[in-house]
């Protein structure tokens, strides 16, 4: 689980070959994808396929709270 203050982000922008799950908690994220953003609340999921541009901030003003879940590439 990741929790990122307010006006925060865990990393910029960037890209791997695993593809990435992220479920959101609690608080409000601004999800960066390949160009694009989005702002979602709790119980969201959102997918990131490999080697696509990606980053997560806080969008909120309290913390926000999510969960990664990256496919092992083994």
């Amino acid at each position: 689980m990741s929790i990122v203050e307010p006006g925060k982000s865990t990393h910029a922008p960037h890209h791997h070959p695993e593809e990435e799950f992220f479920y959101i908690l609690e608080g409000s994220a601004s999800f960066f994808l390949d160009g694009k953003t989005v702002v979602v609340g709790p119980n969201t999921s959102l997918y990131c396929p490999p080697n696509a541009e990606h980053g997560i901030s806080n969008a909120g003003t309290t913390d926000l709270k999510y969960l990664v879940i990256k496919k092992d590439l083994r």
